[in-house]
């Protein structure tokens, strides 16, 4: 494949994945987050990443799963806000 069609590709790939921010609740909004970063591309989407984060912390988050509470604690940590560990 050319530069060019490579370039041409992995734009559109950016623009799916921009699409799936638009996800229905909190919980697949942070597990897209948690796996962006995993992969390490997640400095493509810098925007969108915190614009997520941003609504996850002022927004209610109640949820029954543990594995849910620390992934929002976790992420919302690593990126400098502030989260109380009693919550």
């Amino acid at each position: 494949m050319s530069e060019e069609r490579m370039t041409e590709r992995s734009n559109q790939l950016k623009e799916r994945i921009i699409g799936l921010f638009s996800c229905s609740t909190i919980v697949e909004q942070l597990n897209l987050v948690d796996t962006l970063q995993h992969l390490s591309v997640d400095h493509h989407f810098h925007e969108q990443i915190d614009s997520t984060l941003r609504s996850t912390h002022a927004g209610e988050f109640n949820s029954s799963s543990i594995h849910n509470v620390a992934l929002r604690f976790r992420i919302l940590r690593q990126q400098g806000f502030w989260v109380s560990p009693g919550i």
